[in-house]
């Protein structure tokens, strides 16, 4: 079984702009895989709107509630970084769906590498 990495505090203010964020995010569009947990748990594609070690946003159709723990696949280059995240906050847009912040809360080591060298290249992919 792969090693996890736990990262994050509970309710540990990420918003952007709070002085609290532990991990600076970069701009970067990636296809996302959002789903809920549990057995035959439909998930919904979008696309990441910015990327950090601890987390990310992504646009989505529906409110999700603070707190709830959910399941990303996030496409950086040919490969995927899958983590279990928890909803830090949720904010309606002006232009229609909800702009959804997560921390990553559980994610495996070759996961959390992809997205290292996804931040460190800028959020232009690339490793």
């Amino acid at each position: 079984m792969p090693r996890e990495t736990k990262i994050g505090q509970p309710g540990a203010s990420l918003e952007e702009g709070s002085p609290a964020r532990r991990f600076p995010r970069v701009p970067s569009k990636n296809s996302i895989v959002v789903r809920k947990l549990g057995a035959g748990a439909e998930g919904g594609l979008t696309t990441t709107e910015v990327v950090g070690l601890g987390g990310c946003s992504f646009v989505h159709a529906e409110p999700q509630e603070a707190g709830k723990t959910l399941y990303v696949s996030i496409l950086i280059g040919v490969e995927l970084a899958e983590a279990r995240v928890r909803v830090v906050y949720c904010k309606p847009r002006e232009e229609g769906g909800f702009e959804i912040g997560v921390e990553f809360v559980e994610i495996p080591e070759r996961d959390l590498a992809l997205i290292r060298g996804l931040v460190g290249s800028g959020g232009k992919g690339g490793r």
